[in-house]
């Protein structure tokens, strides 16, 4: 493996395009409380759907559970895909089950 490895090219370029991203967008601070709320999980999720170009999946059930957010995602007709949880603090996702 290593840079000379096959993956080291792959993984040069991906870090490339992480530091490009970080300079275009280097006037939002990221704050150690990022204090979301439901409407904005709802948001970053269903932002997050479009941004992979996802337009038919939806974010259903966005309530407190406990210390974090529990989501889900539904296809178009509202059967569940998969459950998640996003912490208010940080907005780390995991996902449930």
């Amino acid at each position: 493996m290593g840079p000379d490895g096959p993956w080291g090219g792959w993984m040069h370029r991906q870090h490339a395009h992480r530091m490009g991203m970080m300079r275009k967008f280097a006037l939002i601070y990221r704050a150690d409380d990022r204090k979301l709320t439901p409407p904005d999980v709802q948001k970053i999720a269903e932002a997050f759907l479009l941004w992979n170009g996802n337009h038919t999946w939806k974010v259903l059930n966005v309530k407190p559970d406990g210390d974090v957010i529990g989501f889900d995602l539904g296809a178009s007709d509202g059967s569940l895909i998969a459950s998640f949880t996003m912490d208010p603090k940080t907005g780390h996702v995991d996902r449930k089950g």
